[in-house]
């Protein structure tokens, strides 16, 4: 398995715990090399990340990082992600032209069970796998889609590199963000599922990308929070089997928590298998983080927790189902006029 991860030195840890899991768990695998997109990582971090894949008896390389302001020229504001998040577009060059195949793996993640059923998906003719967002058709306008068009979630991308490098897909990915540069809500996600196209996606399985709303709401809670459909999602059943028996848990952020397993105070379901990995890892003895939020945030987050379910997803729809997207769409079409 060809695995990249794009990582800054303040992300570092939690790559080599993420990757520290994917190696804990596949050890039946034959071949694991291990891409890091290197975005100034420290040396200090660069030697626990080789420490980490070396007990394992695996392979490591560092990539250097594009320069998005030289692919683009302009400054781009990330909000609140990491100018990393664009790396994984660029894998196909990054890369050796020898790998044909590479599964990119976000650092907030942790791997709880083999990959290599998700490695050995046929990708022949495609560009892109990933795992559906559950999201409306609002977000798909947004990035130029039509309605039930494949809009994947970018914590984990599946790219066929050879498909890519035949495509010239890396060129249109960059005019894309040349285009809508600081307008982009969602980064890479939406670039990938703006210039790829319908016939190149490819939908994989749910349990390789479970975010942290699924853990805390329904099924039918999240399809009314994302005001989506059943069709354009997962089925009930996948979902439920997912939450229950994942393959890759994905640590978001979500409303219904506030803080994430790094961060005191943390109640995720798989809190404790990422201090296992912690535990196991060389940042063992770097403390969790304070919880940096304000006292109205706090408040804010205690009262979602106590507020009637019913009452929560009505307001947390009008938020996520129309305020957000809206405001996006707003914000996109004027990068256009200028």
């Amino acid at each position: 398995m060809d695995i990249l991860y794009s990582s800054s030195d303040s992300y570092a840890f939690l790559t080599g715990i993420s990757i520290l899991s994917l190696l804990e768990n596949n050890k039946s695998c034959d071949r694991i090399h291990i891409y890091i997109m290197d975005n100034h990582i420290s040396q200090k971090n660069k030697e626990k990340l080789v420490e980490v894949v070396n007990n394992y008896g695996r392979h490591i390389s560092f990539v250097p990082m594009p320069d998005m302001k030289v692919l683009t020229g302009q400054e781009i504001d990330t909000r609140r992600w990491n100018i990393s998040t664009f790396g994984r577009l660029y894998m196909a060059s990054a890369l050796p032209e020898t790998v044909h195949k590479a599964l990119n793996i976000d650092c907030d993640t942790i791997i709880v069970d083999s990959l290599e059923p998700l490695w050995n998906t046929d990708m022949s003719g495609k560009v892109f796998g990933g795992m559906l967002e559950c999201i409306n058709d609002r977000y798909r306008r947004n990035v130029g889609k039509n309605s039930g068009d494949y809009y994947m979630n970018g914590g984990i991308v599946f790219l066929n590199l050879d498909e890519v490098r035949a495509g010239d897909y890396e060129k249109k990915f960059t005019d894309y963000i040349v285009k809508y540069g600081n307008s982009l809500a969602y980064l890479d996600q939406d670039v990938l599922n703006g210039v790829v196209e319908q016939n190149k996606k490819f939908i994989l399985p749910m349990r390789y990308n479970v975010l942290s709303i699924y853990f805390y709401a329904t099924y039918e809670q999240v399809l009314r929070i994302r005001r989506s459909k059943s069709e354009e999602f997962y089925s009930k059943e996948e979902y439920e089997l997912s939450v229950q028996d994942p393959g890759l848990v994905h640590f978001t952020t979500c409303f219904l928590d506030g803080l994430r397993p790094w961060i005191k105070g943390n109640k995720h379901p798989f809190l404790k298998r990422f201090l296992e990995y912690k535990e196991m890892s060389p940042w063992k003895d770097v403390p969790l983080q304070e919880d940096k939020r304000s006292g109205l945030v706090k408040f804010r987050t205690n009262l979602l927790r106590k507020a009637p379910r019913f009452v929560l997803c009505e307001v947390a729809s009008i938020l996520h189902g129309v305020i957000i997207p809206e405001k996006n769409y707003r914000r996109m079409k004027q990068k256009v006029k200028e």
